[in-house]
């Protein structure tokens, strides 16, 4: 009984002592928890007052910096004489065996062979025979045996066995491949656009008071919801269109509790991984829904980007105020105006003269107008649509209207001087996951077990001949570039939409590089393939690419479409 009591008092012994370690254990991570969060507050307040100084500087340049401009016009997109598609003879595949079975049933060549060596050498033959032997064999024929010999001449077979000419079928044979195999001569200077960078970022971490109240407002953005927080106390007001009362707006904004609609714009930036310009289409929606369509939601507009890192000016003519972006891209169709050597584009702005407040904020960036992942807007799909090409791929292909509706808003732009650029940045977009799991499986299936070369042909031929061709002026009024989706949505498509198309499906599927081919007035591919292909191809970067052109309707890989100059061909690198 001893030995129970003595191994009960052991057992509590141990319960309070675990008990005791427990809770001061428990008191130990109280108190790192407590130290840290004090840290991070006081670190945060660091943060704060930068960002209040920085903004506090900013306010005191725009009561100065402002400047009139005009406006440069609007670059519009080259007009080029478009190349109309050509269909593919099928002709062309008979040099790669047939016309080099024919001669061997060379009794049908032989009638053709006989008359061309008869001029040439059997006259000169025949004399040879009769003074050497057939006077000598002339008295045998009197016992007119001889000629029934004669047949034996004819079964000499001589003329039959004339295959040594069938050898000088050999040179023809050659220049088969070469014709095949043929190098193009492009221009030297490949076309490169650079790759997109990360995205702006705030001055410092952004970090909202969660005693500080706030109300949100919710927009619809091409089919998803999006809701943003403004502080319950939100007193803007611009009385007036002043240097003086903008300053001193821009202060007031820059008070702690508006880091509540700050934070909650960069969380939808990315939880739906909007492109920069999406995120300024975004917040013109929301600011709209707040203000309405005033100058207080074109300066929170304004106020909200600058402080997620983009470079912008706000500008002003009479009491209209307006915002302007600055583009890493050159914006077609847009006018702009030249600050400090950036060109920055108006958003909803027609004037042609601007007062604007040169002020700039630290570490700003322009925007990119690449599309670096997939956006997350809601799926919205589209009727599906039927798509069947002549190798007999088929498949239903619905899209997402909320992309499609994005998209038909996307400003086309270009990098440098080469507007050419622009077809690289549709052609790096990547299509979207709901298509690929409608497309892909099929294409996947058609492909299977196939060589490179035949797996890239079923997919040109889709594109080839699964698509309409028709020309975008007649379409649209204009030239307009389709991402890969909308090639797949609209019922018409051009040479370089559906090179677009085509470049996305090798690389996703085959893992293959592919370039784009520029000719004035058409666009073509090339594919570096992993395994030996023959047919007309260019050099790049020491890699051999073989065209694939999913205009030339039912042409096979490595074909250049008639009538292009090589010469002028260009290099566009994905």
């Amino acid at each position: 009984m001893k030995k129970v009591y003595l191994l009960l008092i052991l057992l509590v012994g141990m319960v309070l002592s675990g008990y005791a370690q427990s809770k001061s254990f428990e008191e130990i991570q109280k108190r790192q928890r407590e130290r840290f969060a004090q840290m991070k507050s006081a670190q945060q307040a660091e943060f704060d007052a930068f960002r209040k100084e920085c903004n506090d500087r900013y306010s005191e340049m725009m009561r100065k910096n402002w400047e009139q401009f005009n406006a440069f016009p609007a670059v519009e997109p080259k007009e080029e004489k478009p190349v109309p598609p050509v269909v593919y003879e099928e002709p062309a595949p008979q040099p790669e065996v047939k016309p080099e079975e024919k001669p061997a049933p060379q009794p049908e060549v032989k009638p053709e062979e006989k008359p061309v060596p008869q001029p040439e050498v059997k006259p000169e033959e025949k004399p040879a025979p009769q003074p050497e032997v057939k006077p000598e064999e002339k008295p045998a024929p009197q016992p007119e045996v001889k000629p029934e010999e004669k047949p034996a001449p004819q079964p000499e077979v001589k003329p039959e066995e004339k295959p040594a000419p069938q050898p000088e079928v050999k040179p023809e044979e050659k220049p088969a491949p070469k014709e095949e195999d043929k190098p193009i001569a492009v221009k030297e200077d490949v076309i490169v656009i650079p790759k997109p960078a990360p995205q702006p970022q705030p001055l410092a971490p952004v970090a909202p008071k969660e005693e500080i109240p706030f109300e949100r407002v919710s927009v619809s953005f091409y089919g998803t919801l999006v809701s943003i927080g403004f502080p319950v106390s939100d007193d803007l007001k611009l009385q007036e269109i002043t240097e003086k009362h903008l300053a001193d707006t821009w202060t007031s904004l820059s008070d702690e509790k508006y880091d509540i609609t700050i934070d909650n714009a960069l969380s939808v930036r990315k939880n739906l991984a909007l492109c920069d310009w999406a995120y300024i289409e975004m917040l013109g929606a929301v600011c709209e829904k707040k203000y309405g369509k005033t100058n207080e939601a074109v300066l929170m507009q304004g106020y909200v980007l600058s402080q997620s890192g983009y470079k912008i000016r706000l500008a002003y003519e009479g009491s209209k105020l307006y915002l302007l972006v600055a583009s890493q891209y050159n914006i077609l169709s847009m006018s702009y105006f030249m600050i400090g050597g950036t060109k920055f584009y108006p958003l909803n702005c027609n004037t042609k003269k601007l007062h604007i407040c040169e002020a700039s904020f630290e570490k700003e960036k322009s925007i990119s107008l690449q599309m670096r992942s997939e956006q997350k807007l809601d799926d919205e799909a589209t009727t599906p649509r039927k798509l069947s090409s002549k190798y007999g791929v088929i498949v239903d292909v619905a899209v997402n209207k909320n992309n499609i509706d994005f998209y038909n808003d996307y400003p086309s732009a270009y990098v440098g001087d080469n507007s050419a650029t622009r077809w690289a940045v549709y052609a790096n977009t990547p299509l979207e996951k709901s298509v690929k799991n409608a497309l892909y499986p099929t294409l996947k299936r058609s492909i299977e077990n196939l060589s490179e070369r035949d797996a890239v042909n079923k997919l040109l031929n889709f594109v080839q001949t699964a698509l309409k061709y028709e020309y975008d002026d007649k379409v649209w009024g204009g030239d307009r570039v389709f991402f890969a989706t909308e090639t797949l949505h609209y019922p018409y498509a051009d040479c370089e939409d559906r090179s677009i198309l085509f470049s996305r499906l090798v690389r996703d599927l085959l893992g293959l590089d592919v370039v784009l081919i520029y000719y004035p007035g058409h666009l073509a591919t090339a594919v570096n393939f992993a395994q030996e292909v023959n047919g007309d191809y260019l050099q790049y970067k020491g890699k051999r690419y073989v065209v694939c052109d999913p205009t030339y309707i039912g042409a096979p890989v490595g074909k250049t479409m008639p009538g292009m100059n090589n010469q002028e061909a260009q290099i566009i690198a994905l």
